[in-house]
């Protein structure tokens, strides 16, 4: 009898494996996808932290280079009597370089990946900001701003997320990374 029952254990064992195979089978799918979307998950939070630093580091370089700085002013030149052209880089070409230099920490990216506006906007040192009251009635088309003392800028990057090769089905999607300052120059 005993003979017969440890073969009886056996042959419980072999079935046992297996079993344990098939669940194996079964779910490490579902736990490999999950597992990916996660990571993509945490890719996708990284980037946009990244697209917001690099539009606050060009909305600050924005600030410091305005119509009265002496290193160079960026954006456009107020509206003065007599006119006065001091601006050197009156469209903000140097905010988006600066914008593309700091957003280039994106894995597989470069800086034609990034679609960068800035706009200067008239307002009160940013007490009632209000973007959606912000038109393009300027000259260069980027907001109603002048680049004067207490006017707000405003940087926006984005993105075309693109999921790791086909790993997990997602489609791409576009990530916008912002910031809003005020010119205290």
């Amino acid at each position: 009898m005993a003979i017969n029952g440890s073969r009886r254990i056996k042959g419980e064992r072999r079935r046992s494996r297996g079993q344990g195979l098939v669940e194996f089978a079964l779910v490490a799918p579902i736990f490999f996808l999950v597992l990916f979307s996660l990571i993509e998950f945490g890719r996708a939070v990284y980037t946009i932290q990244m697209l917001n630093n690099a539009a606050r580091e060009g909305a600050r370089y924005a600030i410091v280079h305005g119509y009265n700085s002496t290193i160079g002013p960026s954006g456009p030149f107020p509206v003065v009597s007599p006119p006065v052209f001091n601006s050197y880089d009156p469209t903000g070409v140097n905010v988006v370089a600066r914008v593309k230099k700091f957003a280039t920490g994106i894995p597989d990216s470069g800086p034609a990946d990034f679609d960068v506006s800035v706009k200067w906007c008239a307002g009160d040192g940013g007490v009632d900001f209000d973007r959606s009251t912000c038109p393009d009635t300027n000259s260069i088309g980027q907001g109603d701003g002048s680049n004067d003392r207490n006017e707000t800028v405003e940087v926006t990057v984005t993105y075309v997320f693109r999921p790791l090769g086909g790993v997990v089905p997602l489609p791409t999607f576009t990530l916008t990374g912002g910031s809003s300052l005020v010119i205290n120059n």
